[in-house]
């Protein structure tokens, strides 16, 4: 009993269904009719009929429609939420919504871009390759040989080593990834240090003198009297005063 019921069912539905419609893209099925969709920027107001096409009205402003629809309501703009770290990067129009993106310094976590992260740093050893904007975070990249990065940071590039030639200076480390080359002075053209201040520091001692010429200066003075006039006497020799002197 329960399957002659059913299928009994089956024909009068059969019997009843409404033959498939087949609409172009630009258009919708409804009620066995090919009724016009209504164009971006636009809403649905009642459907089409035998004798009338499509109705359809603007959308208001804060409010879009993207495509061609049948939809009864638009949709409203999006808000860009400050306290998110959110900004508008592109105002909404009838036909398309508005546009976030965040704030300096951080990206979008995801391409609807409902909130924000800081840039990630490339660490040591690796250097910018593409700064982050308010949609993308940054791009890094190895350092490879002849540059380095001793930083984490979401700006700076892989640095050069330096030259030590350049700068007058010798090589005494390569560099690495994370290292800048060692330089120094080139001692091969200098003499030691402590043998430069043993040429300059030379003290200068008292030139020596004979024994006789300090014999000489420990000898005494004689004096004499020579009819009443003083007479000197160095060194075995005698100096008189005249007696004109004298008087």
């Amino acid at each position: 009993m329960i399957l002659f019921c059913l299928l009994w069912s089956c024909v009068f539905a059969t019997v009843h269904m409404k033959p498939f419609i087949s609409c172009e893209k630009d258009h919708y099925s409804v009620n066995g009719l090919c009724c016009k969709k209504c164009s971006p920027g636009t809403k649905l107001v009642a459907d089409c009929s035998k004798d009338n096409e499509t109705q359809c009205q603007p959308c208001q402003e804060g409010e879009f429609q993207a495509s061609w629809n049948y939809e009864k309501y638009c949709h409203l703009h999006r808000y860009c939420d400050i306290n998110l770290h959110l900004k508008i990067q592109k105002e909404g129009s009838l036909e398309k919504d508005t546009i976030c993106i965040c704030t300096d310094g951080l990206h979008c976590t995801s391409p609807e871009c409902e909130s924000c992260s800081t840039h990630s740093p490339c660490q040591p050893g690796f250097g910018v390759k593409e700064k982050g904007t308010g949609t993308t975070d940054t791009l890094c990249e190895s350092c490879q040989k002849g540059f380095f990065s001793n930083v984490s940071s979401a700006s700076e590039e892989c640095q050069p080593w330096t030259s030590c030639k350049d700068i007058g200076l010798v090589e005494i480390q390569e560099g690495t990834d994370k290292t800048d080359v060692i330089c120094t002075e080139d001692l091969s053209f200098k003499e030691p240090r402590n043998k430069v201040l043993q040429q300059v520091c030379i003290p200068v001692l008292p030139q020596e003198r004979r024994p006789e010429e300090v014999e000489e200066d420990l000898l005494p003075v004689q004096e004499t009297l020579v009819r009443g006039q003083p007479v000197t006497q160095e060194d075995g020799k005698e100096s008189r005063i005249s007696e004109q002197e004298g008087q």
